[in-house]
């Protein structure tokens, strides 16, 4: 446990930025990052690595004769080794890297499948139209689903089913085994679900549903971009549980410690690239071209990645694989349960504070949150954030997580108002829509950031609505803006300049420690304590009559914006 230790304190001293400062309307923050659910940082010793021994032996991949193409490409397929290890593939697993993250890969097996008919083709001539409905595909989706594993879907030949949450928030298995029933005729049955929800963080009983679709004819996909940096990934099945394997698995290594500028992964099984035309040939897909025909390579790890690849993204992936294996999941998942316990047990006693999903369900340490203020109304999300990034320097997210018919469920929002809020949205008001606060705790942050984060949400759930007279509301945008302005980021593409054979370009190098933390919090309180409020009895007069009976969030009179052309006004 020791080298353990050392380990986590090495990746907490190596995050790039992690001691740095920001501007904010109350003064200089230290930027604390609760924002790993949406992307991971840099670490320097990645980055080291990169720059001093990759980058200097360069080039293009598809060759091997020349010394940099030989150093380069095998670089590349050992970081396709050292993932195909990682989630327990063998040799008749096919690991491609693939786009922008899951949904990249998502879009690589739909087009690998040939479930996908361009949108241009079928508002032409209605070719889904053609495909009798017994024979359509057909795919199960889960009640938590990040968009990227339900808009591609729907946009598929293929019919969508949702499956129903269970009394835990799981993925209901007797809703799943009846449907599968149901549907048992259809030529292709698929399951794609999330092994964890990217919003309440609830982690899905991977093996028994596999189990399940296996026993009912059914692929089992699984989308693990919120769970891969945090969870082991099987891709073989368990011990005495032969049908708990998965056929493809969708990887954003961005959200790994380390994984900024990673792709995609795709893991699947090598017998479902049973197409003939590659999902995007060109460059690097054929063995041999001449003037009237052309062969196709037979190695989907060829065939499915044409063009130029993204070299150096792709062998970072294989690094940050490489350390989640050195850390080891077990050390991380109980890292994790420490922390989001601790949070959990303080969040619960706060009345303003309102945590989504059931807490008492195995959970990765994603947290999501409302807040209400004195008269009843939430807080709107985007103003809880700016809060805790102008007051505390906390990097949260705000909004509906990608995952907006999990939010429905979660808020309690049904179809009529969700079509009346839909409307509004047209409309040009963005700030209408609901939304929610998250956070996480990252495996390797010290006690000194946890309970810094706690004690800030707690600051913002018990008296943040009194800065409401210090913010201005966007209602096209959603935003909110201290009433001083926005404090424009230090640092701009504009102001790097090329002059006189030198490059010379902006620095940020304010950098502080944790002890800040408890200066920050100290004047936090300070902050809040000063302020007055507003009369929460008052709101704005000109806004449209629709938007004000949608309006769920306190909106005093004083923090309206001043409208905008695309602001709903009367």
């Amino acid at each position: 446990m020791p080298d353990r230790e050392a380990l986590l304190g090495l990746i907490r001293d190596s995050v790039i930025g992690e001691d740095h400062l920001m501007e904010t309307p109350y003064g200089s923050r230290r930027v604390t990052y609760a924002d790993y659910t949406a992307s991971g940082r840099a670490l320097t010793f990645i980055e080291d690595f990169i720059r001093d021994q990759v980058l200097p032996g360069y080039a293009n991949t598809h060759t091997e004769s020349s010394g940099t193409g030989l150093q380069t490409t095998r670089l590349r397929e050992e970081a396709r080794e050292i993932i195909r290890a990682a989630v327990g593939g063998d040799q008749d697993t096919v690991v491609l890297f693939a786009g922008s993250g899951s949904t990249g890969a998502i879009a690589k097996l739909i087009g690998v499948l040939g479930l996908r008919i361009p949108s241009a083709l079928e508002d032409a001539y209605g070719l889904a139209e053609h495909i009798p409905a017994d024979r359509r595909p057909v795919v199960f989706i889960g009640p938590y689903e990040h968009h990227s594993n339900e808009i591609p879907w729907r946009e598929s030949i293929a019919d969508v089913v949702t499956i129903r949450q269970d009394g835990d928030g799981g993925v209901d298995r007797d809703d799943l085994r009846a449907q599968l029933a149901a549907y048992a005729g259809r030529p292709l049955k698929i399951g794609s679900f999330s092994a964890a929800s990217n919003v309440t963080g609830i982690v899905s009983d991977t093996a028994a549903i596999a189990e399940l679709l296996h026993e009912h004819g059914a692929l089992s996909l699984w989308d693990f971009a919120a769970a891969a940096p945090y969870i082991e990934i099987e891709m073989g099945a368990q011990p005495d549980r032969p049908l708990s394997y998965k056929d493809a698995v969708f990887i954003s290594p961005h959200k790994f410690i380390g994984g900024p500028a990673t792709p995609g992964v795709l893991v699947a099984r090598r017998e479902l690239f049973a197409n003939r035309v590659p999902d995007v040939p060109g460059g690097g897909t054929v063995a041999y071209v001449n003037d009237d025909d052309h062969r196709y390579l037979t190695d989907p790890t060829q065939r499915e990645e044409g063009g130029t690849p993204a070299i150096i993204e792709a062998i970072r992936a294989g690094l940050v694989f490489q350390l989640k294996e050195a850390v080891g999941t077990a050390t991380i998942r109980a890292q994790e349960e420490r922390h989001l316990r601790r949070a959990v047990a303080a969040w619960r006693e706060e009345p303003a504070l309102e945590l989504l999903g059931n807490l008492e369900a195995e959970r990765l340490s994603i947290v999501s949150f409302v807040v209400r203020s004195p008269s009843g109304r939430y807080l709107h999300h985007n103003y809880v954030v700016a809060l805790l990034n102008d007051l505390f320097g906390i990097q949260s997210r705000g909004g509906c997580s990608c995952a907006g018919p999990y939010g429905h469920r979660l808020l309690g929002i049904d179809l009529e108002r969700s079509h009346e809020f839909e409307r509004e949205i047209a409309g040009g008001c963005e700030g209408i829509k609901p939304g929610w606060v998250r956070v996480n705790f990252n495996y390797f942050v010290s006690d000194a950031v946890v309970d810094y984060l706690i004690e800030a949400v707690r600051l913002v759930a018990r008296d943040g609505w009194r800065l409401l007279d210090d913010y201005r509301f966007d209602p096209a945008s959603g935003r909110w803006r201290h009433r001083a302005g926005l404090v424009s980021p230090p640092l701009s593409l504009r102001d790097v300049a090329y002059e006189g054979g030198r490059v010379s370009m902006p620095s940020n190098d304010a950098t502080g420690g944790e002890e800040l933390l408890a200066e920050h919090l100290r004047e936090g309180v300070a902050i809040l304590a000063s302020a007055t409020g507003p009369d929460l009895a008052t709101h704005p007069a000109n806004l449209s009559a629709d938007f004000e009976h949608l309006r769920w969030f306190e909106l005093p009179e004083s923090a309206l914006a001043p409208a905008r052309p695309s602001s709903q006004v009367e």
